[in-house]
């Protein structure tokens, strides 16, 4: 008798690169030089190096990302010339044979492309026209089968260890919340592989190819290698941030048309009466015609679907790859307004086992990559998948377990609902005060599994310096910020000082070409009503209203450029970052061109200085009245719109810019949605950094 041996399937999954961490490889496709080496990161249950090299053993393939528009340019021209070639010497029947094979290719390219919902007539004379009006499609390429020529097991290695910086290094964390599950074995693997034909025709074209890395038929990492013919010299990225995604955003739409259908429709007086009650409004009703209008408001015009915006914001994209206007985005934070999904909230009582596939971070990638499953709701907009590499961070909202019910603090006004239809929604959107406050790193297993294993990182693109860091949770510390409205984020831990140390020891040697990326804002002020109290000193508030009133620009033109200067009236650390802010100002003011947040939702730009006088703030009023020297003189103004050129830019820099956010407006001005920040770089030098809006023509 022969015992059978089970065999056991082990499992495998491709750390590094991902979808907000991919790795950029330069390439020149006029070359002969085909081969390329990529370095991956990859997570197994395999404890032996050797197994697993053998397991792995071509099975890791790269699948090129073209677009259905270069793929039937191509084929349309390959069709004019085999018919160019057909030559009218041979037989007849030689020609026929030769037609009914194009034929047959045409064919069956057709019913290929009409799966995509493309209509193209290969006979008609305006192809041109009809080609640029085509809705981007995706089409991946044949697959290219990669060659292992060595790997070494790694360990987790801290970002304040100076070896962090060359290579890639899995954290502690993605062990310590079990994000890839009960594999803990991580392997770094150096591949090499040979670029396709089509490869190099497209790069011909276009300036960047992305590939999907699979390994072994398990997960897809999308989009997560790039190749790139940039010099980076000259080129152009977007900034967004604030997207607030979440799958109740493609309910609402619906869920209020059948509210003002219902018999809760009928009996509007009773219904309006609850939810007064509820908002506790002590006031007249109002005539009985007023609250039917209020309640038939049409949502089209004033509903603003976070998702929607998302959507929209990709189409402009692809329009612009597809003319090579752009090179990667940068999303920095609120990705997601909250991580679980909010009809299984009840059901998520332990955070660390609820599954990616009941989070708000399988909406984020099913809209960046259009995928099947989508909501088809009404109100719900048709989408494209991406086709630009993205890099990610994380904002506050993305440590937030659970959704909050949108009557809080009138939050319903930003995204245009009255007040009835906020209370209408509550039966699916109503949450606890308690768990809706709650904030916790195993939020973000799903981000760090599937989107983004690093929470702060850099890299090199030609002589420009790229800097990711995590401003951390919502802040309880400065608790004032938090119940005025201006919440501020917990901030720079020390590792992270220690992370930037080591940047400007080992890698960075020129301020000019420095970005750093962050959700919190270093620099911020609230409403001038809010910002000084009996923790700050008043100084000019007598004098100046708000900060609008303190632009250099606007003083100038008055003769008082000397009182231009912000932090001598105002609070500059109010919403901003809790934990090591004048260190991270310094680094700012020395070390940073542009630095970019969001976390405002408003457009506010500031530049700094060397102090010279130095001003001084509260650390976390009102539990901490430590006083923080400010090692900046700060100023206000519209910077974007009045340098537009390197020289302006390079002589008042350095900058720090609040993006107005990509899915939501503020509480005043709902309609500031949609806004995303164009920078770019011409002749090595940063020429432009102005904001635009995707509901509006540029400005």
């Amino acid at each position: 008798m022969t015992l059978e041996i089970e065999k056991v399937k082990h499992r495998f999954m491709i750390v590094y690169p991902n979808l907000g961490r991919p790795l950029f490889l330069n390439f020149d496709p006029n070359l002969k030089e085909k081969e390329l080496e990529a370095e991956l990161l990859i997570i197994s249950d395999i404890l032996d190096p050797n197994k697993f090299e053998t397991q792995i053993k071509d099975q890791i393939k790269l699948f090129p990302v073209f677009d259905y528009m270069w793929r039937l340019r191509k084929l349309y021209d390959k069709l004019k010339k085999e018919q160019a070639k057909v030559d009218k010497k041979i037989s007849f029947w030689a020609r026929r044979k030769k037609k009914k094979a194009r034929l047959k290719k045409t064919k069956i390219f057709n019913e290929e492309i009409k799966e995509k919902g493309i209509d193209i007539d290969f006979k008609s004379e305006d192809i041109d026209y009809k080609l640029k009006k085509l809705r981007v499609h995706p089409y991946r390429g044949k697959p290219i089968f990669t060659l292992v020529i060595k790997l070494k097991q790694v360990y987790p290695l801290p970002i304040t260890d100076p070896s962090y910086l060359d290579s890639f290094y899995p954290q502690d964390y993605l062990r310590k919340y079990e994000v890839f599950g009960t594999l803990n074995k991580f392997y770094r693997v150096h591949i090499r592989f040979t670029v396709s034909k089509d490869v190099k025709n497209f790069l011909r074209e276009r300036n960047f190819i992305m590939f999907d890395l699979v390994l072994a038929n398990e997960r897809t990492n999308f989009h997560s290698i790039v190749l790139s013919k940039q010099d980076w010299t000259n080129f152009k990225f977007i900034h967004a941030t604030d997207l607030h995604l979440a799958d109740r955003n493609d309910r609402i739409y619906s869920s209020i048309k059948n509210w003002t259908e219902s018999s809760i429709k009928k009996d509007v007086d009773d219904f309006l009466d609850t939810f007064a009650k509820k908002l506790k409004l002590k006031q007249k009703k109002p005539p009985q015609d007023k609250k039917l209008t209020e309640i038939k408001t049409p949502l089209r015009k004033r509903l603003i679907n976070p998702n929607n915006q998302f959507r929209k914001f990709i189409k402009i994209v692809n329009r612009e790859v597809l003319k090579n206007n752009i090179d990667f985005i940068v999303l920095t934070g609120d990705i997601v307004d909250y991580a679980v999904l909010s009809r299984y909230t009840e059901k998520v009582r332990k955070l660390n086992e609820f599954k990616y596939e009941e989070s708000n971070w399988q909406v984020f990638k099913n809209i960046l990559l259009n995928a099947k499953g989508q909501r088809e709701d009404k109100g719900v907009g048709k989408g494209e998948e991406l086709l630009c590499p993205i890099f990610t961070t994380v904002g506050n909202h993305d440590f937030r377990p659970y959704h909050y019910d949108i009557t809080w603090g009138e939050m319903y006004t930003k995204i245009g609902l009255n007040a009835a239809e906020a209370i209408a929604l509550n039966e699916l959107f109503s949450a606890s005060p308690i768990t809706a406050l709650v904030k916790t790193t195993l939020a973000l297993k799903g981000y760090l599994s599937e989107i983004n294993p690093s929470l702060d990182f850099s890299l090199n693109l030609g002589e420009f310096h790229l800097i990711f860091l995590n401003s951390g949770s919502d802040s309880f510390k400065n608790f004032r910020d938090l119940i005025t409205g201006h919440p501020s984020v917990t901030g720079l831990i020390n590792k992270q000082i220690r992370f930037l140390e080591n940047l400007l020891n080992r890698r960075l040697n020129d301020q000019a070409n420095t970005f750093l990326f962050l959700h919190g804002p270093p620099i911020n002020t609230g409403d001038a009503k809010l910002s000084i109290n009996i923790f700050e000193k008043k100084g000019e508030r007598f004098i100046k209203e708000t900060p609008d009133e303190f632009k250099e620009s606007l003083l100038r033109k008055q003769g008082q450029s000397s009182k231009a200067r912000l932090d001598k009236a105002f609070n500059v650390k109010y919403g901003t970052i809790s934990s090591n802010w004048e260190r991270l100002i310094e680094f700012c003011k020395d070390h940073s061109i542009l630095t970019l947040t969001g976390h405002t939702h408003t457009k506010k730009e500031f530049r700094l200085e060397e102090p010279g006088i130095k001003t001084k703030v509260y650390a976390s009023p009102p539990f901490n009245l430590k006083k923080i020297e400010n090692p900046a003189a700060v100023f206000y103004d519209d910077y974007s719109d009045l340098y537009t050129d390197a020289e302006s830019i390079q002589k008042y820099g350095p900058f720090i810019v609040h993006t107005p956010a990509l899915g939501l407006g503020g509480y005043k001005n709902p309609e500031t949605a949609g806004a995303y920040r164009e920078i770019i770089v011409k002749d090595g030098k940063l020429s432009s950094f102005k904001v635009m809006y995707i509901n509006r023509k540029k400005n």
